[in-house]
């Protein structure tokens, strides 16, 4: 996780845990594990990339 995406995890967890209801509070854990499993595609595209342009061909 970068430098970006840890900040925006800090803030999305400081909401859910100041947030007034349950539905604000369950918007806030879906953007974040939304925000994750974008992290960990990039992560896997990235790798993907780089074996692609080492493999022989």
């Amino acid at each position: 996780m970068n430098e970006n995406q840890q900040w925006a995890h800090e803030e999305l967890t400081k909401l859910m845990k100041n947030s007034p209801t349950y539905e604000d509070q369950s918007f806030y854990r879906a953007l974040d594990q939304l925000m994750l499993k974008q992290a960990q595609r990039l992560v896997n595209a990235a790798g993907e990339l780089d074996g692609r342009s080492w493999a022989d061909k």
